[in-house]
């Protein structure tokens, strides 16, 4: 019989009744932002079931995502054929390599990504992240806007594009890009306090103010907005 954790079916090995509070205990680390402890109970599950692409992939994304970016990609370099024929192997393997600093590698191997499945937009707008982590503005921006053709308003890309457009110069873009998102987009704290450092950058300290306010205490909002000044003289 196969178990079910989140949606994802398992291997019947791993569905053993310590398989089974493992997962469980994964998943709720996770969820917890607990990282390192997800990784550590998915390495375990690993252990037995090596080939298991639920497990193998969550484990390399906790790794990642607690700081083991190096350790997560050599998994992926070293993993089965089997497993490296899986959908979003190339996806994962780039991100991994990309949060270790290994940028080349990660455009390569993210471009692989894309041409599997043109239309997945975490691809294009990872690849986004990559070509703006080697200073291609204008190639980022494209990946972006590509991305956001195939899912429209997402708040993710919306950001990631704004801070490329900043990154670039084009100030006045980024503050357009956040100041026009959705709704939903302008409650994010991250897109909001975003906004609020264009908006400061830019020389516009009331409005940098009145966002910074909405999330952050009198000490912090002073601290922030000595910070925009600094980066306004640079």
């Amino acid at each position: 019989m196969m178990a079910v954790l989140n949606g994802c079916q398992t291997t019947p090995e791993s569905a053993s009744p310590i398989g089974d509070v493992l997962l469980q205990g994964a998943a709720t680390a996770e969820q917890n932002a607990d990282y390192a402890a997800a990784a550590q109970h998915y390495q375990t599950l690993n252990t037995k079931t090596p080939d298991d692409p639920t497990i193998f992939f969550a484990l390399v994304r906790n790794l990642r995502y607690s700081g083991a970016a190096a350790q997560a990609a050599r998994l992926l370099s070293t993993a089965s054929p089997a497993l490296q024929n899986e959908p979003g192997y190339h996806l994962e393997l780039g991100k991994a390599q990309l949060a270790a600093g290994n940028t080349r590698d990660a455009i390569g191997n993210i471009r692989k990504s894309v041409a599997a499945d043109t239309k997945n937009w975490e691809a294009h707008s990872t690849l986004g992240i990559a070509h703006d982590m080697s200073e291609d503005f204008a190639v980022g921006q494209d990946s972006y806007r590509r991305a956001l053709e195939l899912s429209p308003k997402n708040p993710t890309v919306l950001n990631n594009l704004a801070i490329s457009l900043a990154l670039s110069g084009d100030l006045a873009s980024a503050i357009v890009t956040l100041k026009n998102a959705p709704r939903v987009a302008r409650h994010n704290p991250q897109i909001r306090q975003n906004l609020a450092l264009f908006y400061g950058i830019k020389g516009d300290v009331k409005k940098a103010k009145a966002l910074a306010k909405i999330d952050l205490d009198d000490d912090a909002v002073a601290k922030n907005l000595e910070i925009y000044s600094q980066l306004r003289r640079r």
